[in-house]
């Protein structure tokens, strides 16, 4: 106690202010220079004294900025001062960061004792647990520190021990601006955000309160957004080693667009198949690729825009905000679109379609068996369900969806929508099954012709079949594979096995959309044709031009000479004009960016010959876990990839050729 008093003494002799060990620094706030003071003088903070020469301005919008101009030095102590500022940092409890610590069972008793405009205030808090409580003569180290000398100390004790946790007068406030804490407020660039640097206290200087801050921060231009319970929370804890972040702007809010909330499935091409790990059997119960309604159940649900929420910076600026678009619900028959716009319905009990952004509902047509000679051949502007197999020499045709939980023969089947196939396709050559707007998905294809506007998906296997699809033919099952015929997909081939060990001739063609490739085809013949026609039609035509020359032609025979010469003319016109449509069309391939790809999950064989738009590879030895593509005009192998939104193992080792012996 000795040694504090001789200290204070000393205290109250440092007032004379000598220039002897004075920095003059130059910065943009005084807690910036008195950081920057202390690092010079090797000093803490709360031991150097300053003076202000000059006030600096923060400028407008960052020009013509002013620093601080301050003259700052050490305060006079004695050498006993590391005893008072080790009461300062472990007795004083002059911060309260423990009380925003975590729990613990065990905590010593903290004080504060914080200097405002209505007087002295001690603030005692218990201890928990085991820890140490508070004594008095620590609080009273602290008020002889502090200069003050007229608190009644014994009151000091009975706050002590009451430890309340509440702040108690302890004596009045004397102005001494001096010592008193500062505080400046610095406003970003983009005036979305105030922060208040803070200067603490010394000895009985007052503490700013929350409604000197609020003055400060209203001078400077920060009006809205202010964080008063943060500040309250800062000045309370009187830990000024970071600035406060005082004001914050709010950013507008772009509403979000509308957007339609489907409740049934419109998404077809993502199929998972499951297999019965003991059969290793697909179980078809699995899938539900056709998806029923009944009447009055809810369709779609309409989640509207929403309104923009301007934001606002601390100067009280209005920063605009975007709404969000309006997105219609779009709907076709067989459903009804709420008053409001909000909900789709379904009309009618049936099958859901979903084409083109539009959601409609057909009618069902429901084959109790086999579509034989009982039923007859099948056209219905709707979908169609078929319990048992579609028989040889039988045609179905619908509108929406096709489902066979049989199997398909020797038979055609036509639908806008997709065609589901639960126990395969055995076609024998002559079977045609073409979905014009959909996919097509069977349990396995034997000896058919398949046509798919979008995906073919097969989990047991391809067999001598001439499968077209616009997007990918995917054939994955643990015993999958695709041997003989032509196969030929707009973008992608994927399957575990291609070709087989007997090398048994099989073509896929990729990156080009089969329609084009028919359709080239068909140009072809039609050349081939008129060709062979023309050519059947020359010797008569240059019979009758030699007897023209030779003499008048009769009547019968100038008819037909003009006939053939007119046919001759159309033949050539019409060669021509196939010709250039060949052209375009094989410009129009040249230019398509899409180059597509095969994949073999296990192997691909010789005998398997593959083309990537008009490049051609041909497999002559066997490859596994590989990928076949197009890159900078040249085929090229690389590791086995997996098909996108399909439930399959992507399984990628290095690519090794391996020859049959």
């Amino acid at each position: 106690m000795d040694k504090l008093k001789n200290f204070l003494g000393g205290l109250n002799n440092s007032d004379s202010k000598e220039d002897d060990g004075a920095v003059e620094v130059y910065a943009d706030s005084v807690r910036q220079a008195l950081e920057l003071a202390s690092l010079e003088l090797e000093v803490d903070v709360d031991y150097l004294d300053y003076e202000i020469v000059k006030k600096g301005t923060s400028g407008f919008f960052g020009f013509y900025r002013e620093p601080y101009h301050l003259i700052i030095r050490k305060l006079e102590l004695n050498a006993d001062h590391t005893d008072l500022d080790e009461i300062e940092r472990k007795l004083s409890g002059d911060h309260l960061s423990t009380l925003d610590s975590k729990e613990k069972k065990h905590l010593d008793g903290i004080f504060t004792v914080r200097v405002l405009k209505s007087g002295i205030w001690l603030t005692v808090f218990p201890e928990k647990g085991n820890g140490k409580p508070i004594d008095a003569t620590q609080v009273s180290n602290k008020l002889f520190s502090m200069r003050h000398t007229s608190a009644d100390l014994k009151f000091v004790e009975k706050i002590v021990s009451e430890k309340t946790g509440e702040p108690v007068k302890i004596g009045d406030w004397t102005a001494n601006p001096e010592y008193d804490s500062m505080m400046t407020a610095e406003i970003t660039e983009d005036e979305m955000r105030a922060f208040a640097h803070f200067t603490p206290a010394r000895y009985t200087g007052k503490h700013m309160e929350l409604d000197e801050v609020l003055e400060i921060l209203k001078n400077s231009g920060a009006v809205s957004g202010v964080q008063e319970k943060d500040i309250v929370k800062y000045l309370e804890e009187m830990d000024y080693s970071q600035p406060l972040l005082a004001a914050k702007g709010t950013l507008p809010y772009n509403g979000k667009d509308a957007y339609v909330d489907y409740k049934v499935r419109t998404e077809s091409s993502s199929v998972k198949f499951k297999e019965d790990p003991d059969t290793d059997q697909v179980d078809f119960k699995e899938l539900e690729l056709l998806e029923n309604v009944v009447i009055g159940q809810i369709l779609a649900v309409k989640v509207p825009a929403e309104e923009g929420i301007p934001g606002r910076t601390i100067t009280n600026k209005i920063l605009p905000a975007k709404s969000g678009k309006d997105n219609a619900i779009k709907f076709g028959k067989g459903t009804i679109l709420s008053e409001d716009g909000l909900e789709l319905s379904a009309e009618i009990n049936g099958q859901v379609v979903y084409k083109h952004g539009k959601i409609s509902v057909e009618p069902v047509y429901v084959v109790g068996g086999d579509v034989s000679l009982e039923t007859g051949n099948i056209v219905f502007l709707g979908s169609v369900i078929i319990h048992g197999s579609v028989q040889d020499n039988f045609s179905v045709k619908a509108a929406g969806n096709i489902e066979v939980k049989g199997t398909v023969q020797k038979a055609f089947l036509e639908a806008e929508g997709n065609i589901l196939v639960r126990q395969g396709i055995s076609g024998r050559e002559e079977a045609k099954v073409e979905s014009t707007g959909g996919s097509i998905i069977a349990k396995f294809i034997q000896n058919a012709n398949i046509v798919a506007e979008d995906n073919v998906i097969v989990p047991e296997g391809i067999l001598h079949s001439n499968v077209d699809a616009g997007e990918k033919i995917i054939s994955l099952g643990r015993r999958a594979r695709i041997v003989g015929g032509l196969i030929r997909a707009g973008s992608e081939v994927n399957a575990r096995m291609l070709g087989a060990e007997v090398s048994t001739n099989t073509e896929i063609r990729v990156g080009i959309n089969p329609k084009i490739l028919q359709e080239i085809k068909e140009l072809h013949n039609e050349i081939e044709n008129l060709t062979e026609e023309h050519e059947n039609n020359a010797p008569n035509l240059k019979n009758l031009s030699l007897q023209k020359k030779q003499g008048k032609l009769p009547e019968e025979k100038g008819a037909l000479y003009a006939e053939l010469v007119e046919q001759d003319e159309e033949f050539n016109e019409r060669i021509e004009e196939l010709k250039i449509e060949v052209e375009e069309l094989n410009s129009y391939i040249d230019m398509l960016e899409l180059n597509g790809k095969v994949c073999a999950e296990k192997s691909i064989y010789s005998g398997v010959d593959v083309y990537i738009k008009n490049e051609e590879f041909k497999i002559q030895d066997e490859y596994k876990n590989v990928k076949i593509f197009l890159e900078g005009g040249k085929v090229k192998i690389a590791d086995y990839e997996a098909p996108a939104d399909f439930d399959g193992q992507n399984k990628l080792q290095t690519v090794v050729p391996s020859r049959r012996r």
